[in-house]
């Protein structure tokens, strides 16, 4: 929720509540239901993650960088009351982070073998599959020495000594 004006640990009641639900009845406001309010207690007041506005307009040297931290107030709700009744919430049970030891382990990941290939040319089990699967490209390479990429001079240039 946005920030308001309270402190930690105070009670704040909210009287626009525009939907309640429970046990499959579901009661909708048009706007806002009469008579339902719901009391909850202020936790936190926090702000929150930095988000980053940048304005910028092409060919015209325009850069502007501003930052915004928006401000919440963390509530817990301890009461929904309605017209009818109220009703408690519930205890959300705690969430428990599952102990390295219990966690799955990802499977590792397979590399690929490095077989000299002589020896894969030599096993006969391996002879059917190397028919059946195409061979690896061999990577082209660059020339490295410029020597070899030098080109040939063009006839009919002019020179220093004609």
């Amino acid at each position: 929720m946005d920030s308001l004006p309270a402190e930690v640990g105070s009670t704040v009641e909210i009287t626009d509540v525009l939907l309640i639900a429970s046990n499959g009845d579901v009661k909708v406001g048009r706007p806002v239901l009469e008579g339902a309010r719901v009391i909850a207690e202020v936790v936190e007041q926090g702000r929150g993650p930095k988000i980053i506005v940048f304005k910028y307009k092409s060919k015209t040297r325009y850069r502007r960088r501003r930052g915004h931290r928006q401000g919440y107030t963390r509530l817990v709700v301890r009461q929904i009351l309605t017209a009818e009744g109220t009703s408690e919430a519930e205890e959300k049970p705690k969430r428990r982070r599952p102990s390295k030891a219990k966690a799955e382990k990802k499977p590792t990941r397979r590399t690929r073998s490095s077989k000299p290939k002589a020896e894969a040319e030599a096993t006969p089990a391996n002879a059917q599959e190397a028919e059946t699967k195409p061979a690896p490209r061999a990577r082209a390479r660059k020339p490295t020495a410029k020597s070899e990429t030098k080109k040939p001079k063009r006839a009919g240039t002019k020179t220093e000594s004609g």
